[in-house]
């Protein structure tokens, strides 16, 4: 099927990064090597048709494959999206003569092509193998029941996104801090295999993403995995379930926020304020503009978002007057921000900046005072800390120019203390929950990074690198606290 130039043997190291091989028998391995080459392929290229013999296994080595099969009417259905190291089709290379899917490359991917006589005569030879497959194709057994009753019985489209990056993101996960997934087919096929449209599909991530369950970065999203436990049913146990909602439950009016979520909505504004200002020194560092652009337009419609949702609610009259003082002065820090990104007008976005932070703040402790409770005092003292990581960062990417010196320093060690003080405050107050005592611990351990990042070394001496590896250090330090913050939020409902 491939040319003899595309394929050359597989080695012992190869076949141990699969799964379903590593591990056996010497013996098993050199009939396994004996009996398989390896093919490199480009995108878009068919691997095995619908009723093409079954004369060869494939085993995907690297990259990312689509099978798919062909309904009446030539209406072709989605049956995987491929990702990780497996054999292609375990049912049909076992019990049929003939595939009845097909499959092709989406990316540029590493095969293993296997005689499938050999394969399974070994397979009938070796016990290992033979119950490793038995596994195997009973969690595929298990996976089909699952997608065919999930069409039917409540779950919804939020639900089957949320299971499709989970299964993604390994079975696994750990019980706090993030693991990332990388969507490397586009948005149309993962829409087309779960059964629902793009624009459903986009929705449901979404509706992750407010729920803190997941951060999106472009084709990379991080799964919050402490975020996922179900603590307002009170069973952290449990992960969170999405059910499909009767309509009368749609068209509900959302009720009043608790006093935890109001103090985080406020919080938010008062750190999109400092990540305003990090994404403009980024192009202004020298960096290639098109990448943070648009992360500071996006940072921009995400900061209207929150206030416009702010101005919606029937706020308490201290918490309101706060919010008429931020909206006084966004106008002229948005104009600043959209405005030439040059260390020329570096002390000016830096002074709107502070500014802002101060009345954000402002405005999220008055919430926090009309809260009256411990919980609204935590979720603010862990977006207090969620502020810092991205204030830090701030400071450090303004710290030598024109303008700027008098603040850098002083309020940079004043900001580092006051997140210590903060995050071991938390650290007393987990309340009880080990999943949040984990991301706590995650935290710590990311701060600890994070600060090793801001001093300079051989390996980073050019500034525009400088500047790229502590934005990077503190996006992740940014994505752990907004967990953090959720969690506190979700525990005080």
């Amino acid at each position: 099927m491939f040319s003899p130039k595309e394929s050359r043997r597989c080695s012992r190291e190869l076949l141990s990064d699969i799964p379903l091989f590593n591990g056996l028998a010497d013996s098993v391995t050199d009939q396994l090597l004996a009996a398989s080459r390896v093919v490199s392929i480009p995108a878009h290229t068919q691997i095995f048709s619908v009723q093409s013999p079954v004369k060869e296994a494939f085993v995907l080595v690297r990259g990312t494959l689509r099978r798919s099969t062909r309904l009446a009417g030539e209406v072709e259905k989605t049956l995987e999206l491929i990702q990780s190291p497996q054999l292609l089709a375990p049912g049909e290379v076992f019990g049929a003569e003939r595939y009845t899917s097909q499959c092709e490359s989406l990316g540029s991917s590493l095969i293993l092509v296997i005689d499938a006589w050999r394969l399974r005569a070994i397979v009938q030879q070796d016990l290992p193998l033979s119950d490793r497959l038995i596994q195997l194709l009973a969690l595929r057994l298990r996976s089909t029941e699952c997608d065919v009753t999930s069409y039917h019985y409540g779950l919804s489209a939020t639900q089957r996104v949320l299971d499709y990056l989970l299964a993604q993101g390994g079975e696994a996960l750990k019980s706090a801090g993030e693991t990332p997934v990388t969507l490397r087919p586009s948005k149309k096929m993962i829409a087309a295999r779960l059964g629902i449209t793009p624009e459903s599909f986009s929705r449901c991530l979404r509706e992750l993403i407010d729920l803190g369950l997941i951060v999106v970065d472009g084709r990379v999203l991080y799964i919050q995995n402490a975020a996922l436990r179900d603590y307002e049913n009170g069973n952290p146990e449990r992960r969170m379930s999405f059910s499909r909602r009767e309509r009368a439950e749609i068209i509900r009016p959302r009720k009043k926020l608790s006093a935890g979520a109001l103090v985080n909505l406020c919080g938010r504004l008062r750190v999109l304020s400092q990540r305003l200002a990090t994404s403009w020194a980024m192009i202004a560092t020298g960096l290639p503009p098109a990448k943070y652009q648009v992360r500071l337009r996006a940072l921009v419609g995400d900061f209207e978002r929150v206030d416009k949702r702010l101005d919606g609610l029937a706020l308490a009259p201290q918490v309101g007057e706060r919010l008429q003082a931020v909206q006084a002065i966004w106008p002229a820090y948005r104009e600043a921000l959209l405005g030439s990104a040059t260390p020329a007008e570096a002390a000016a976005v830096l002074g709107l900046s502070e500014k802002m932070l101060e009345a954000t703040d402002a405005m999220t402790k008055a919430a926090e005072l009309c809260g009256e409770t411990p919980d609204a005092h935590y979720v603010n003292t862990a977006g207090r800390n969620r502020m810092i990581s991205q204030r830090v960062c701030k400071l450090f990417l303004f710290w030598d120019w024109p303008g700027c010196e008098d603040l850098g320093e002083p309020a940079l060690t004043e900001s580092v203390r006051e997140f210590a003080r903060n995050l071991t405050e938390l650290q007393q107050n987990s309340h009880g929950v080990a999943e949040l005592a984990l991301q706590l611990k995650e935290v710590d351990a990311q701060w600890q990074v994070f600060i090793a990042s801001l001093l300079p070394d051989l390996s980073r001496a050019r500034r525009t690198h400088h500047a790229r590896v502590v934005f990077t250090e503190g996006e992740r330090l940014l994505r752990l606290m907004d967990t953090t913050v959720k969690l506190y939020e979700r525990l005080g409902k």
